[in-house]
Formats: structure tokens, C-alpha cells, sequence
């Protein structure tokens, strides 16, 4: 897990990463790297989370911010081309079941904070 620190809002976030290429179908024109997850010390698992994808071949320096909890993405503004913002709505609920799979295992292993599950 990456450890930073966001002055701004006065928290200790760590980051947690789960590889998304080749578990999630994803549009044609952008490949699905991985999710970042993020962890406030005292909370635990944040709801937002961020999608790094690559067009081309490469990864592209801002990631799409999803909300677990409505399991769709937030805003995609980098995205300008017509129906890509519909065809990655469709997978929010894909990329929502990973993370909350991958943090369920989590729940039995020492030092990682639990995620409530929701449906």
C-alpha cells in the first residue's frame, strides 16, 4: 500500500491497488488498467476510488473517479468521444463487485480495515 498525505482535507490516506486488464471488458478505445482504493487511517476504505486506464498503449496521468457505493463513475470529462461515456456507466457495477470481492478476502487478514459490502 502507497502512503500519502492530502493537506487540504487533513488526511492520512494510504492507497491500495487492484489490477483491473483482462477482468473487466472495458470500450475498445481505452484499456482498464487498475482501481485505486483509499484508505483514511481512522475510517478505514473511502467509497471513492479511482480507474487508471491507457489509450493507446499509454496510461493517461488522470484516472476516472468511480463511487463504489452508487457503483458508477462520478465524472469522465477526460472522455470526448460520443457513447464511450455509456460504455463505461455499463461496467461501474463490474469494477463495484471486484473491489468489494478483493476487500471481503481482506476482512481476515491482520492490519487491513473491512469495507462494509454493499448490494
Amino acid at each position: 500500500m502507497k502512503h500519502i498525505v492530502d493537506n487540504v482535507n487533513k488526511m492520512d490516506l494510504r492507497i491500495k491497488t487492484l489490477d483491473l486488464a483482462g477482468r473487466v471488458p472495458g470500450p475498445d478505445s481505452i484499456e482498464l488498467l487498475r482501481v485505486e482504493l483509499y484508505y483514511d487511517g481512522e475510517y478505514g476504505p473511502l467509497s471513492g476510488a479511482r480507474v487508471r486506464y491507457a489509450r493507446d498503449g499509454v496510461e493517461q496521468e488522470n484516472g476516472f473517479p468511480i463511487d463504489l457505493q452508487k457503483k458508477a463513475f462520478v465524472a469522465t470529462v477526460p472522455i470526448q468521444e460520443a457513447g464511450l461515456e455509456e460504455e463505461l456507466q455499463k461496467i461501474g457495477p463490474e469494477i463495484a463487485r471486484i473491489v468489494y470481492e478483493d476487500l471481503a478476502k481482506s476482512r481476515h487478514r491482520p492490519g487491513m480495515p473491512s469495507f462494509t459490502e454493499q448490494e
